[in-house]
């Protein structure tokens, strides 16, 4: 005799799921600051003490930057956290 198969209960989707697949503000102000400086991301990477994909991922928005990456990017672009990052 064989056991009937469970049917699996869906989850409903929390408020919060809705908009995981929303991209953030992109960071034009990092980017233009980045370039009038003529680095590249994975110059400014290792100037800040992070990775390549780090730095383009905050440049487009997907990730917030944490509080010592902020304060390093500030340092090293001579640029206000406020004016970097608007949005936060």
């Amino acid at each position: 005799m064989t056991k009937p198969k469970r049917k699996k209960k869906r989850k409903k989707p929390l408020p919060s799921d809705e908009f995981r697949n929303v991209k953030g503000v992109k960071r034009e102000r990092m980017i233009a600051e980045r370039k009038a400086r003529q680095l590249t991301q994975a110059q400014l990477g290792k100037m800040v003490g992070c990775s390549t994909a780090m730095i383009s991922a905050i440049e487009s928005g997907r990730v917030k930057p944490g509080l010592e990456v902020s304060l390093q990017l500030e340092v090293v672009l001579e640029t206000s956290i406020f004016e970097l990052f608007p949005d936060l």
